[in-house]
């Protein structure tokens, strides 16, 4: 048997910024035909490597790029003449366009100077595409109709089309593309990813998930402090070694003690809520508890923090926190009386990039208290670099741009940012999507030490392992309502999947 031949072969990559190095070193191969997981924590050099292969930076001198044999100059230019292409986690789509606008739109629909669109030619071409990626959706369909997983595969499809008109043989280098994903959806992006190696494209996935990487993955590299600590075929290791390379020794626990709260009266109480999906939820809620919200995408779980933090309007139902109406308080007052909501999608909803990492953390205590009270920007300066310090935040540089951030930092800065106000109901979308495993432990121990000060939290997570260790009870939705509660040892990461898969076949599974 034959070994596969090497897509793309790095050597001795370095790259400073200032006094900043981010890469030392680094050798870095991907085999054609396989999926290549690309690890390390935050910081570590992951995205400065990716920025290299596309062109966006310059290694330092004496690095070394072959693409199928053949040596290519560095700085790169033009990666997609090289058949190289990244697809990011917003994988870049316009959900106010059809499938078939989205594919033609970086191609210029197939056409050469003046000549016209031909739509024929352009839906069989789409088709051709997007069977590829084993999607059988009509090009008619606008985006924003898509399941996560159909787009990805769009943008997969949209991206061969570009690369084909330069090259015959593939690079994709997916970043975090499951991010914001169920475990459902995640699991078909990473069909989708096998289907593309199988076909004899060279795959690199970065992620954090790793279960999802031990899934779907041949070969694994990870990264520390900008060096190669291990590569290895995925047969070889496990989550165990993983980690270790990552933080340069054995994490011992993987999750925080489970937390006990003392019984008591109800700080929460909820009932019949409702919204778009929500078909009336019931829930109490004491100080100190822990509890985690399930279920299938669509299901409604998704709702409840956004109803409840004062982002989304109900349709129905009550929320009493300590004895006041809840839900009749603007977004303000709710923040004042400790309703905390630290948003999934940090990038869109939970931070303002443009601003400084010290402006984002400090933006949730401005006008509390005096509205004429006085900004210090030296203790503001001095808070931010505490709490960036506190949360692992690196570089803790509270005057940069939060969008100069790794993604696992921007998340950092947010959680920083909501958890400093001492919350009394801390709502938590997904609180460690896009954290590495070192990080993990500690922003989940974070969270138990709220609740340890007698804050109720509420966590909806399509991580059920994660549930499954650091929540008192677990509440499983299905089509908006309740349909079981687990508590105690019976929450086990197995059964919450089976509850919230029920008879998944009326799911909802649109592609």
């Amino acid at each position: 048997m034959t070994s596969a031949a090497t897509a793309l072969a790095l050597t001795g990559v370095s790259k400073h910024f200032g006094g900043l190095t981010a890469l030392d070193g680094v050798d870095f191969s991907v085999q054609a035909g396989q999926v290549h997981a690309l690890l390390g924590q935050n910081g570590s050099g992951k995205s400065t490597l990716v920025k290299i292969v596309s062109g966006f930076h310059a290694p330092d001198p004496g690095a070394r790029l072959e693409l199928w044999s053949r040596q290519v100059d560095l700085p790169l230019t033009a990666a997609h003449e090289h058949g190289i292409a990244v697809i990011h986690q917003d994988l870049g789509l316009v959900e106010s366009m059809t499938v078939l606008e989205n594919m033609g739109v970086t191609s210029a629909y197939g056409t050469r100077l003046l000549a016209p669109v031909s739509n024929r030619r352009e839906r069989r071409r789409c088709g051709e595409l997007l069977a590829d990626m084993g999607l059988d959706v009509d090009p008619n369909t606008l985006v924003a109709e898509l399941s996560p997983a159909s787009r990805a595969a769009v943008a997969i499809g949209r991206a061969r089309r570009v690369l084909e008109e330069h090259a015959e043989r593939f690079i994709f280098i997916l970043d975090e593309p499951t991010v914001y994903l169920s475990l459902e959806e995640s699991n078909r992006v990473m069909t989708l990813m096998r289907t593309v190696a199988d076909s004899g494209s060279a795959v690199v996935f970065i992620s954090h998930r790793l279960q999802e990487i031990m899934a779907v993955a041949d070969r694994i590299t990870v990264l520390r402090d900008g060096k190669v600590a291990d590569t290895f075929q995925a047969t070889e290791g496990n989550q165990r070694r993983i980690i270790a390379a990552m933080l340069g020794r054995n994490l011992d626990q993987f999750y925080p003690d489970p937390v006990k709260p003392v019984p008591a009266e109800p700080l929460l109480r909820v009932r019949d809520l409702a919204g778009q999906r929500l078909a009336g939820v019931s829930f109490d809620a004491a100080p100190g508890e822990i509890i985690g919200f399930a279920g299938l995408v669509g299901m409604g779980h998704e709702e409840i923090p956004y109803l409840l933090g004062g982002v989304d309007k109900p349709t129905a139902g009550q929320a009493e926190l300590d004895g006041t109406d809840l839900l009749r308080l603007p977004l303000g007052s709710r923040i004042e009386m400790g309703v905390t909501l630290v948003p999934g999608n940090r990038q869109r909803d939970g931070a303002w990039l443009a601003a400084t990492a010290q402006e984002n953390i400090s933006l949730p205590r401005l006008g509390l208290g005096s509205p004429w009270r006085l900004l210090h920007l030296h203790a503001e300066y001095r808070d931010a670099a505490r709490l960036m310090t506190r949360f692992g935040v690196r570089p803790p540089m509270p005057r940069h741009r939060v969008a100069q951030f790794s993604g696992g930092n921007q998340q950092r800065i947010v959680l920083a940012k909501w958890m400093s106000t001492n919350p009394r109901v801390l709502l938590l979308d997904e609180p460690t999507q896009g954290i590495d495993a070192g990080a993990k432990f500690e922003i989940l121990q974070m969270i138990s030490d709220a609740a340890n000060t007698g804050a109720v939290v509420l966590i909806f997570s399509g991580d059920y392992e994660q549930l499954a260790h650091i929540c008192n009870r677990v509440l499983v939705l299905r089509h908006g309502q309740v349909t079981a509660e687990l508590a105690g040892s019976d929450i086990t990461e197995p059964a919450i999947a089976q509850l919230a898969q029920g008879d998944s076949a009326d799911a909802d599974t649109r592609s």
